[in-house]
């Protein structure tokens, strides 16, 4: 799902940041004539935070539901900080036994699954709600990994409710459990010292049981959270509308002393509010780059977020706003964010997948076909920057001077290798066929409505310059994320955004056990899987990250990916917003946000709009 920019803390090397709970609620706070303008470049799929890994279904979770833990707005490196639990956790030396306390008076938005009554939040939420997230009769547990294998007694748990296709969320287990209303302990088989981060993971956000009891399937389409936002409507895959949370407690931006990175002028813009300020979010799903360059260049978006590469170059060459948009007072930022963007194969194929050596040479020679380079300058006109491992900068774990030699550009090795391991054109018609002259061609999944059709072009040119047929088969994005965790596809694009700023959040990616939802790819490597195993119990360290390059490695030389870039992405924002800044977790933070009406009304009088 998912998150970017400067993510260096060192494990447990957070500060806390003070959110003062305001005295007023949302209601006094957020203005309802306030409406911002915003959009998704791809379709959501629905409102379940442990049901749903793409990023526009998680950026409502993030809005609707809360985590125990976030990150500071404006901290840069990101800084964890406390949400609805009163401190950080208090953590056991040996990196084992986690304390948590929350903050009291904390409620859930009135719905009728509640009696009428108010509902407050309390540790026993977490305790099922973090359970959630391995119960696969949700989806399959995208999320899984988080928790699988960690957590004392739960691994048993999810096996009986995998065998009788129900969970038993009643059975209390060791690991997972409220020591009384506002305490939860959670006990962990091994150390891991990601613990907190993943609990700041909007995922792991807080649900409660009568809802989900109430509306059974059809809670993914009406979620209630304690968060500052609620649902107000939804068209799949065209709109959705937040409004206030009238219930919502309301908070006040206070960064701890001495907090690094802070923009002081979005500082001023956020200090002496209560949170939050805009009444109403208005969200459109605009798939197509030039149309939300468009609706943004004219006034009908206030924020635009991640715009394609080729209107990032002509706002800002050279990375410098041009000067026509800088007298129209926009707002500009551009950060590589901490994501990755591969080519997959599924493993399970029985043409792309597999460990021997013809199948291993088949995917080798498709990397040495891919011009990353033509990728990078061409097709994103220099907005990212060259994958070399599956970590990105500057998570932790990250090593800028580490070099994939296998992934050079080099489509005459390719197609040596190929002829080798016996691929050959058996009927002489330009193409080849598979070892035994078996048919050979590929299908590369691609979405339907994203601007990618000079990607699938260079995936195609690519299988053409080493003599393979290969088709492409486009399809609604959430169809495409379907796809790729029921390994119902043969190659496709896969972007991963950090859910939290460790190497392991991007390893568990090719960990064997996660075969499926969390690991499209299918990678199943045993000498990966104990060197996971490893990197998962350890903190920070030159060990750890001696590892993580045996790792990468490894992922080079059997290639279920082909390593592609990471996105450097360019935001914009009117004058007329304030306090916007885009956050490493690469979400955007609505509640943080303030509108002019009156610099509005002004500037879009004199323009189109």
């Amino acid at each position: 799902m998912k998150l970017q920019r400067l993510l260096t803390i060192g494990p447990l090397a957070c500060g806390l940041v003070m959110f003062a709970a305001a005295s007023v609620f949302a209601s006094s706070s957020a203005d309802m004539n306030k409406t911002l303008r915003f959009y998704f470049r791809a379709a959501e799929s629905a409102f379940d935070p442990a049901k749903y890994s793409d990023t526009y279904s998680g950026t409502i979770a993030l809005h609707i539901f809360e985590s125990l833990y976030d990150y500071d707005y404006l901290a840069r490196p990101m800084k964890l900080r406390p949400k609805t639990a009163a401190a950080l956790p208090d953590m056991s030396p040996d990196g084992k036994t986690f304390i948590i306390k929350l903050k009291p008076g904390i409620y859930f938005a009135d719905d009728p699954a509640f009696g009428g009554k108010k509902r407050e939040l309390v540790a026993q939420d977490y305790v099922y709600s973090l359970q959630r997230l391995v119960d696969t009769n949700n989806r399959g547990a995208p999320w899984d990994f988080m928790l699988k294998g960690k957590v004392i007694g739960l691994d048993p748990k999810i096996e009986a409710g995998t065998k009788a296709s129900k969970f038993d969320y009643d059975k209390p287990i060791e690991g997972l459990k409220a020591l009384d209303k506002y305490t939860l302990q959670i006990k962990l088989i091994n150390p891991d010292f990601n613990m907190p981060y993943i609990l700041a993971s909007p995922t792991t956000s807080a649900v409660a049981r009568e809802v989900m009891e109430k509306y059974g399937d059809d809670a993914e389409a009406h979620p209630v959270g304690t968060g500052p936002y609620k649902l107000r409507s939804w068209q799949r895959r065209n709109r959705i509308v937040l409004e206030a949370n009238p219930g919502f407690r309301g908070e006040t931006y206070t960064p701890e002393p001495d907090t690094p990175g802070i923009d002081p002028v979005a500082l001023k813009e956020l200090q002496g509010k209560t949170f939050p300020r805009i009444g109403v979010i208005d969200i459109r799903i605009i798939e197509t780059p030039q149309s939300a360059w468009l609706s943004f260049d004219d006034g009908g978006l206030d924020i635009g977020a991640e715009i394609g590469a080729n209107y990032a170059s002509t706002v800002a060459p050279g990375n410098k706003l041009a000067p026509k948009y800088a007298q129209r007072g926009w707002q500009y930022y551009r950060e590589v964010s901490p994501s990755i963007q591969v080519k997959i194969f599924n493993m399970d194929d029985p043409v792309v997948g597999g460990y021997t050596p013809e199948k291993v040479a088949l995917r080798r020679a498709f990397v040495m076909a891919f011009d990353t380079a033509k990728n990078i300058w061409i097709l994103k006109n220099g907005q990212a920057v060259e994958a070399n491992s599956p970590i990105p900068p500057p998570v932790i774990g990250y090593d800028p001077q580490f070099r994939n030699e296998l992934g050079a550009y080099n489509p005459a090795k390719a197609n040596a290798l190929l002829d080798v391991f016996g691929y050959k054109d058996c009927d002489g018609d330009g193409w080849r066929e598979a070892p035994g002259c078996k048919p050979l061609s590929i299908e590369y999944l691609g979405s339907i409505g994203s601007d990618s059709r000079d990607d699938e072009e260079l995936v195609q040119k690519s299988w053409a310059v080493i003599k393979i047929r290969c088709g492409v088969k486009k399809v609604q994005f959430p169809d495409l994320i379907s796809s790729r965790n029921n390994g119902t596809y043969q190659q496709s694009v896969f972007v991963w955004s950090a859910d939290y700023p460790d190497a392991e959040n991007f390893m568990q990616l090719l960990y064997g056990p996660n075969a499926g939802p969390a690991n499209n790819a299918r990678f199943r490597l045993d000498a990966f899987d104990n060197l996971y195993r490893e990197i998962a119990t350890m903190a920070a360290s030159p060990q750890r990250d001696d590892k993580l390059r045996q790792m990468s490695r490894l992922t080079a030389a059997y290639a279920p990916w082909v390593y592609e870039f990471h996105t450097a992405f360019t935001y914009l924002a009117h004058p007329w917003v304030l306090g916007y800044r885009p956050h490493p977790d690469q979400f955007p933070h609505f509640m943080y946000l303030d509108i002019d009406l009156d610099k509005r009304a002004a500037v879009l009088g004199t323009q189109p709009h």
